[in-house]
Order: C-alpha cells, then sequence, then structure tokens
C-alpha cells in the first residue's frame, strides 16, 4: 500500500526533529516518524489546511476493524500525562496520525508485528487554525 501524503508545519517538523535528535536511543517508531519527516510536504504554520492532523490536533479517527470513532489529542513526550485521549506522538498511533487529512487512511506496523489500519474521520481542533502559531 502506498503511504498517503503528509503535511507539517516547519514548527512542528523542527521541533520533532530536536526531539528525535536528543533521544538517545531511538525506537522502531521513532525511526519510522524520521521517515515520515523526511517525506513529508513542509509549509509554514498559518499556510496549513484546517483539515490537517498537526501537534495539540484533536481528532477523531478510527482504527480498523473497529468503525466506533475515538477523540484522541496529539502531544510531545514531555507533554504526555497519560490522560484519557492523550497521544503521545513517539507512540506508534501517534506517529501513524501526524500530517494525514481527514478522510486519509494509513496502515501503520505495531510493536507486536501487527498493523493497524487508521482512519482520519474528522479534525476537531487544530491550534494553527485558530491563530495559534506557538
Amino acid at each position: 500500500m502506498t503511504k498517503p501524503n503528509i503535511i507539517l508545519s516547519e514548527q512542528d517538523l523542527h521541533r520533532l526533529e530536536t526531539m528525535l535528535e536528543n533521544q538517545s536511543k531511538l525506537s522502531e517508531t521513532m525511526i519510522r516518524l524520521e521517515d515520515e519527516l523526511a517525506r513529508a510536504e513542509v509549509v509554514e504554520p498559518q499556510a496549513i489546511a484546517s483539515n490537517i492532523v498537526t501537534m495539540h490536533s484533536r481528532v477523531l479517527l478510527t482504527i480498523a476493524p473497529s468503525t466506533e470513532a475515538v477523540e484522541v489529542t496529539l502531544v510531545y513526550p514531555h507533554e504526555f500525562k497519560g490522560e484519557k485521549g492523550q497521544v503521545n506522538v513517539i507512540a506508534p498511533i501517534g506517529a501513524a496520525i501526524l500530517g494525514l487529512a481527514e478522510g486519509q487512511t494509513i496502515e501503520w506496523p505495531q510493536p507486536d508485528g501487527n498493523t493497524m489500519k487508521v482512519t482520519i474521520e474528522k479534525v476537531l481542533f487544530q491550534p494553527e487554525s485558530e491563530g495559534d502559531y506557538l
């Protein structure tokens, strides 16, 4: 399966690259995240469409075979507190959804060797679309 196009803001790209560079050891998911960053289309934060998953976005997604949508918020590792709905960008699901648009589906390998199929149903909140570029 070909990977869907992904779009990142320059700011998210820079922060994620810095975060990854400061890790003493990269997990398989972190290495895949690096690959995703390398293939992403990068735009200025002000130019990113409101239907794209960026850092701190709140998203409705489904993970096949379930058809029930779950709401998640994408956060950086240092912000992850394990609260309901929080997804760490270095967790498989977090790395998978970053940069996707509403309606896109991606197949993403899990640590157990299985593949999960994730679909973005709706971007409920995105900081950039609210004028928050920090």
